[in-house]
C-alpha cells in the first residue's frame, strides 16, 4: 500500500528558498513544480511554485519531512 503525502499550499509559502523537505528525504520523494504549469518563454512568479509527492512508490515512511518542515505543512498516511 502506497502512502499518502499531503503538502498544505497555505503554510509551505516559499518551499525555492526552504528546500527541507526536499534535501532530507532519503529516497527523493518530493518535488517541485508549480501551480500553472509551464510557461513557454515567461518566467514565473515564485509564489506559483509548490512541493509535492511525486515518487510515491520509493516513500520508506521514514517521517524525516514531516521532522524538519518549520511550518509543519507535511503530512504522510497510509
Amino acid at each position: 500500500m502506497l502512502p499518502t503525502i499531503t503538502v498544505d499550499d497555505q503554510k509551505c509559502t516559499d518551499p525555492l528558498s526552504c528546500r527541507k523537505c526536499l534535501l532530507v528525504c532519503p529516497t527523493r520523494v518530493l518535488g517541485v513544480g508549480t501551480k500553472v504549469g509551464p510557461q513557454k518563454f515567461k518566467e514565473i512568479d515564485p509564489s506559483q511554485f509548490i512541493v509535492a509527492g511525486v515518487r510515491f512508490e520509493r516513500c520508506t515512511v521514514c517521517l524525516d519531512c514531516v521532522n524538519v518542515c518549520p511550518k509543519n505543512a507535511i503530512q504522510v498516511s497510509l
